[in-house]
């Protein structure tokens, strides 16, 4: 079905920026780098991209219907907002606590320079279904300690780990409601009758 995907892409999309554009020196973009969630990921992964939250985008909800040729209409899409927890691992390499920590500082670090340099992704960047949309925008997401822990919470058998979240906006699922357009074809104008009262005395 058209538009399945959308949400998958924005995935890929974010996954894709950051393999690029990380640097050899910090990480293994392609090995090291991760569409999945903390708990679930794979020995070795130094940066994971969690989607932990969906929600309407309320000010893109009544967007009007578009048309499909010159006598069908679609439902407008539904416009969601996509919040992303971005974690940095410890590497499997040696050395003590300190500098294992040190190392997933730089490894955040990196990722939210990247992110802010790269704040708006559009164009050829776009990964799979969402190449079709105008541009996604990414933003931290400021949010609580106790947001952040009610998460993690969540991992059973991952520990805390140096963490940042991310609002994706907009992202566009497209309707696959069609209907017929009715248009305006002729337009009757009702003729009234205008009288206009004189009085003698002036």
């Amino acid at each position: 079905m058209e538009g399945h995907a959308v949400i998958e892409d924005v995935g890929r999309t974010l996954v894709a920026l950051l393999r690029d554009r990380m640097g050899d020196d910090l990480i293994d973009q392609d090995r090291e780098i991760a569409l999945s969630s903390p708990n679930d990921a794979d020995p070795g992964t130094r940066l994971t991209v969690y989607l932990y939250r969906v929600t309407e985008n309320g000010q893109l909800k009544n967007a009007e219907r578009r048309e499909v040729g010159t006598d069908r209409y679609r439902r407008p899409p539904l416009a969601l907002d996509l919040y992303y927890l971005l974690t940095a691992h410890p590497s499997d390499g040696g050395g003590d606590g300190t500098e294992r920590t040190g190392e997933q500082h730089r490894v955040l670090g990196r990722t939210m320079q990247v992110i802010h340099d790269n704040a708006i992704i559009r164009g050829s960047e776009l990964e799979g279904s969402v190449a079709d949309q105008p541009a996604l925008r990414l933003s931290i997401n400021p949010q609580g300690m106790d947001e952040i822990m009610s998460i993690w919470s969540t991992f059973d058998e991952t520990p805390f780990r140096p963490s940042v979240a991310y609002l994706v906006t907009p992202v566009f699922i497209p309707s696959t409601e069609e209907g017929d357009a009715t248009r305006v074809v002729e337009r009757h104008l009702k003729e009234y009758a205008w009288t206009m009262r004189v009085d003698e005395d002036e």
